[in-house]
C-alpha cells in the first residue's frame, strides 16, 4: 500500500493540489503511520493511568504466529463516553497458555507504565485458557487485582447453547446444511440444474447459504433458505441420483420410499433438466466442518460411487433405511445389513434420504421456528454500544420464551425464571403434545401428514422437543452467571427504570465499593452520590434523553440537568454509572479486528 500510495492519492483527488504534490513511498510513509499510532497510544494510555479502564483480547492463528489484539475501553477526558480502542495487536511464537498470554498483556501494559489497579474487568471467549481459576488468564489477573470482573462472551454461549439443544434432535440439521452447500458450491452446472428446478416449482432462484460452524448467526438463516427451496432440492437431487438408478433402486430411494413427498403437478419425476453427474465432475469438499477432506463421491452416469465418510458430528451416521425415515439407530440392537449399507451412503443420497423424509422435514420445521428466538438475543448482545446492563434482562428474556414452550403456566406462576422446574422427570409441570410450542409451519406439517407419519415417530419427535429445550436452558443456566453480582447490580444503568421499586442505592455501591479507585477519580464522597442518585429518581426524565439509544450519551445529557441556581445537578453519578458500562459485554470487538484484517 506505501510503494502505491503516492499514484493512488493523485487518482483519487485529481482536483487537490495537496495530493498532486503528494510523494511519499514506504519508508516515509512507514515513519508518518508509526509517529501517528504513538501519539494515539499516548492519548490512550493517558486515559487508562488517569480513569478506570477494561481490557479485552482474543487469539487467532494465522500462518506461524498467534496473535492477540488488546482492545481496551476507557473512558473520554470528562468522564461521560465511553470509548473502544485497539491499544496493540501483540503475537505469540509459543503455545498460548494462560501463563504466557498474561505476560504477554502485562507487558504490553508495562510499556505505557500502564499498572492493573484500575482495570474493571478483562473481557474474553469463554475458553478454559483465559477462565480457568488456576492456570487461566483470568487466575493471573486476580493475582494483580482480586477485583477484576471476568466478562465472558454471552454471544458464544447462546450460540452453544442452541447447538447443544439441536445435538438432542433425531437428525443432524448441520451436517444436512453442510452436505448441501458443498454439493453444489464448486459446479457451476449443478447450480444451474438447482436453478432450472426452482423455476419449474415456482420458486425464486436464490442461493443456498453456506454455514459456519463458528458463525453465530449463521444456522437461522441457512435453515430458512434451505425450507424455503426444499421442493426444487428434492427434484434435483432426484435428478442427480436418475442415471444410477436405471435397471436398480438406489439406497436412498430404498430407504425413503414410505415418506417420499409428492411431487408438485408442474415437474415431472423425470423432468429433462441437464444433471451435473452426467458431466463426471465432482469437486472435494469437506463433508462437515470437523471433517477437513472428506472427498465429495462422484456422480458420474458409470454407476459407481466411492465411499463418503459420514460428518464429524456425534449425529453424522447415516439414518436407519427403516421406512420411518427417522435416522436414530438403536443401541439395543446388532447392525442389521440394512444399516451396514446406510453406512455407505454418498452424500447426494444422504441428502436426498432426508429431504424425502417427512419426520426429518418436521425437525427442521420446528427448529426453523425456535432458532430465531436465539438470534435475537445475539443480535442484541453484539451491540457496539456498552449494555453489560441489558446481559442479564436479555438472557432472562430468552430463558423465559424457551420455557413458556414446553412448561406448563401453573408451574412458572409467582416464581422467577431461574427457579422454575422443567425436568423432564416432573412431567407434571410440562406441557402436553398438543400444548407443546413446535411452531405454526411444524404444527401444520404434523397436522396434514398424521397419517403418514407413524405414531411412533411422533412421539418420538415431542420427546426430543422437550430434550431440546431441556439442554438449552440448562446450558444457558449454567454457563451464563446470571446470579452475579456484577451482572444483577449493573441493571442499575438502565435510565428507563431509576424510578422502579426495584432501583436501590445499594446497586451503585456495590460497585464504589468494589472498584474504590472510581470515587478517587472522581474526588468526591458516597453521600454526594446517593444524594445525587436520590433525586435524580424523582426527576422526570425528558423524551428527548429517553428516547438515545446509547447508555452513557444518556448519561451525558443527564450529567447536562441544571438546578434553578444553574449549577449541574446530576454529574458525579453519571460519571459512576459511566465507569460501570466499561465492563464490557461480549467479546465480538475482538472478532471485528480479526475480520477487518484477515477478511474473515
Amino acid at each position: 500500500m506505501f510503494d502505491t500510495a503516492t499514484k493512488c492519492f493523485k487518482q483519487m483527488f485529481p482536483d487537490s493540489p495537496i495530493a498532486q504534490k503528494y510523494s511519499c513511498s514506504r519508508t516515509k510513509s512507514r515513519v508518518m503511520v508509526e509517529e501517528l499510532a504513538r501519539d494515539t497510544q499516548t492519548d490512550i494510555s493517558g486515559k487508562m493511568k488517569a480513569r478506570p479502564f477494561s481490557v479485552a483480547t482474543d487469539g487467532s492463528n494465522e500462518g506461524n504466529e498467534k496473535f492477540f489484539p488488546i482492545n481496551v475501553n476507557v473512558l473520554s477526558n470528562d468522564g461521560l463516553s465511553v470509548e473502544k480502542h485497539l491499544l496493540s495487536f501483540p503475537s505469540l511464537h509459543a503455545d498460548a497458555t494462560g501463563e504466557k498470554k498474561i505476560k504477554l498483556l502485562d507487558g504490553e501494559l508495562k510499556k505505557h507504565d500502564i499498572g492493573w489497579e484500575k482495570c474493571m474487568a478483562m473481557g474474553s471467549d469463554n475458553a478454559s485458557v483465559m477462565t480457568g481459576k488456576h492456570k487461566g488468564v483470568i487466575a493471573y489477573c486476580h493475582k494483580k487485582n482480586k477485583d477484576i470482573f471476568m466478562a465472558g462472551c454471552p454471544c458464544h454461549l447462546l450460540h452453544l447453547a442452541a447447538e447443544k439443544g439441536a445435538k438432542e434432535l433425531e437428525v443432524s440439521i448441520e451436517d444436512m446444511l453442510i452436505d448441501v452447500y458443498y454439493y453444489l458450491d464448486k459446479s457451476t452446472k449443478r447450480k444451474q440444474a438447482l436453478q432450472a428446478f426452482q423455476t419449474l416449482c415456482g420458486e425464486e432462484q436464490r442461493k443456498i447459504l453456506k454455514h459456519g460452524s463458528t458463525r453465530w448467526l449463521s444456522m437461522g438463516k441457512c435453515l430458512e433458505r434451505l425450507l424455503q427451496q426444499w421442493e426444487p432440492l428434492t427434484e434435483f437431487f432426484k435428478s442427480e441420483l436418475e442415471p444410477k438408478s436405471k435397471g436398480k433402486t438406489t439406497s436412498a430411494s430404498s430407504t425413503s420410499s414410505a415418506n417420499d413427498l409428492p411431487v408438485p403437478s408442474s415437474v415431472s419425476k423425470k423432468a429433462t433438466v441437464p444433471s451435473a453427474s452426467s458431466s463426471g465432475t465432482s469437486s472435494k469438499q469437506p463433508s462437515s466442518s470437523r471433517s477437513k477432506k472428506a472427498p465429495v463421491p462422484s456422480a458420474s452416469s458409470s454407476g459407481t460411487s466411492s465411499k463418503q465418510p459420514s460428518s464429524g458430528s456425534k449425529k453424522a451416521t447415516a439414518p436407519s433405511t427403516s421406512s420411518s425415515g427417522t435416522g436414530r439407530p438403536n443401541s439395543n440392537k446388532q447392525p442389521s445389513t440394512e444399516a451396514a449399507t446406510s453406512k455407505k451412503l454418498t452424500r447426494p443420497e444422504r441428502v436426498l434420504d432426508t429431504l424425502q423424509s417427512r419426520t426429518k422435514k418436521l425437525y427442521f420445521l420446528f427448529l426453523n421456528n425456535v432458532i430465531p428466538e436465539f438470534d435475537s438475543a445475539n443480535v442484541t448482545l453484539q451491540r457496539e454500544d456498552p449494555i453489560i446492563h441489558q446481559v442479564r434482562p436479555v438472557v432472562l428474556k430468552l430463558l423465559k420464551s424457551l420455557l413458556v414452550r414446553f412448561v406448563k403456566p401453573s408451574a412458572m406462576l409467582g416464581k422467577s425464571v431461574l427457579s422454575v422446574n422443567y425436568s423432564t422427570s416432573s412431567p407434571a409441570s410440562l406441557k402436553s403434545d398438543i400444548d407443546l410450542v413446535i411452531g405454526h409451519g411444524a404444527r401444520s406439517y404434523l397436522e396434514k401428514n398424521s397419517t403418514k407419519i407413524s405414531s411412533g415417530n411422533q412421539q418420538r419427535f415431542y420427546k426430543d422437543v422437550r430434550r431440546f429445550f431441556v439442554k438449552a436452558c440448562d446450558y444457558i443456566k449454567q454457563s451464563i452467571p446470571l446470579a452475579d453480582p456484577v451482572l444483577t447490580n449493573a441493571e442499575v444503568v438502565n435510565v428507563s427504570s431509576l424510578s422502579s421499586p426495584q432501583t436501590h442505592f445499594a446497586a451503585v455501591r456495590y460497585f464504589l465499593t468494589r472498584y474504590p479507585f472510581i470515587l478517587e477519580c472522581l474526588d468526591c464522597t458516597v453521600d454526594i452520590i446517593e444524594t445525587e442518585f436520590c433525586n435524580l429518581q424523582v426527576e422526570t426524565i425528558p423524551d428527548n434523553i429517553l428516547s438515545i439509544e446509547r447508555a452513557d450519551a444518556q448519561w451525558r445529557e443527564i450529567a447536562t440537568i441544571k438546578d434553578s441556581d444553574g449549577n449541574v445537578s446530576y454529574m458525579h453519578i453519571a460519571q459512576v454509572m459511566c465507569s460501570i458500562l466499561l465492563i464490557p459485554h461480549n467479546n465480538a470487538d475482538c472478532e471485528r479486528v480479526f475480520s477487518s484484517l484477515f477478511q474473515r
